[in-house]
């Protein structure tokens, strides 16, 4: 059986900025992904990345939600909803990828045309889509990975 740990992988020679190309994801990683998925600790795997990246916007929220013009009902239900899709991410549902996908283009679109951030520093907000797009896409093809080899093991 081979090891998973990072001193026996090689490091990609990606790009800082390739997570701007969210949806380009190496077949080696999601590989190294799938068979260290019980193995890599929280921030190494892309699981746990991506949750954790939810939960992080549920503590910026909590901290700046009044700053951002956020009602305290507002607050409670975006830190409710990122905290559950945090939670089924982590549990490896394929359906929450998409779901974060879709809620954080949402919000950053959101935020981008008519918040906050609407007249200022767009970047910013195109900067942060790209690394959560990044994230919980790959978190995504791994879970598909997983589903496709656990379906052909069984056959």
């Amino acid at each position: 059986m081979t090891s998973t740990s990072n001193v026996d992988t090689p490091k990609s020679k990606k790009s800082s900025f390739s997570f701007l190309a969210w949806w380009i994801t190496d077949p080696a990683e999601v590989e190294k992904q799938v068979a260290g998925y019980n193995t890599l600790r929280v921030w190494q795997s892309a699981r746990g990345t991506a949750s954790l990246l939810c939960l992080f916007s549920v503590v910026v929220t909590a901290m700046l939600g009044s700053y951002m013009h956020l009602s305290t009902e507002e607050i409670v239900t975006e830190m409710f909803i990122w905290s559950t899709v945090a939670i089924f991410m982590y549990r490896g549902h394929r359906w929450a990828f998409i779901l974060g996908m879709a809620l954080w283009t949402l919000e950053k679109a959101a935020l981008l045309f008519g918040g906050v951030s609407a007249g200022r520093a767009p970047i910013v907000q195109i900067f942060w889509w790209a690394i959560y797009l990044n994230a919980f896409f790959m978190g995504f093809k791994v879970e598909s990975r997983r589903l496709a080899v656990s379906r052909a093991s069984a056959r």
